[in-house]
């Protein structure tokens, strides 16, 4: 009989040492967005709940899923500016009021940009989606967004 022991040894070494030294994905939540007419569309986001996460943003990333998008949080609500800079994929960026109404939808192309998009008024978050995504879906200002454990 063979001993397979220390096959399965190395295995289960491999798999906590991977625990320990990969990178864990990033927490991504459901966020919805309830249309003027009453049409309800859902979104996988992950929210950058950190200033380095609000830092980084979209930055250095290739593609990003349909229907999936990031989040940031502005508590208590602020002036958001946000730039294209090292930013490799056109996004939408919905800048969302307090209590949770869409106040501005802007459409930013020109990735790898320092041109600073600034909403017009306090918000108390932004949501990045890929660019063209809020026509596509007929999203528009007025439109409530919603996310369990997300105040807006």
């Amino acid at each position: 009989m063979q001993k397979r022991f220390p096959i399965r040894f190395l295995v289960l070494l491999g798999v906590l040492a991977s625990a320990f030294f990969w990178p864990m994905p990033a927490r991504a939540d459901i966020l919805q967005i309830i249309t003027e007419t009453g049409k309800a569309h859902a979104f996988q986001v992950e929210i950058a709940d950190s200033p380095e996460k609000q830092r980084r943003g979209l930055m250095h990333v290739a593609a990003l899923p349909p229907q999936n998008g990031m989040l940031f949080p502005m508590q208590p609500p602020r002036i958001a500016r946000f730039w294209m800079r090292n930013t490799l994929i056109p996004l939408d960026m919905i800048f969302i009021a307090p209590g949770g109404v869409i106040s501005e939808i802007v459409t930013r192309r020109d990735t790898q940009s320092d041109t600073p998009t600034v909403s017009p008024a306090k918000v108390s978050a932004v949501l990045e989606l890929n660019a063209g995504e809020a026509a596509r879906l007929g999203i528009g200002i007025g439109d409530k967004v919603i996310m369990s454990g997300v105040a807006f």
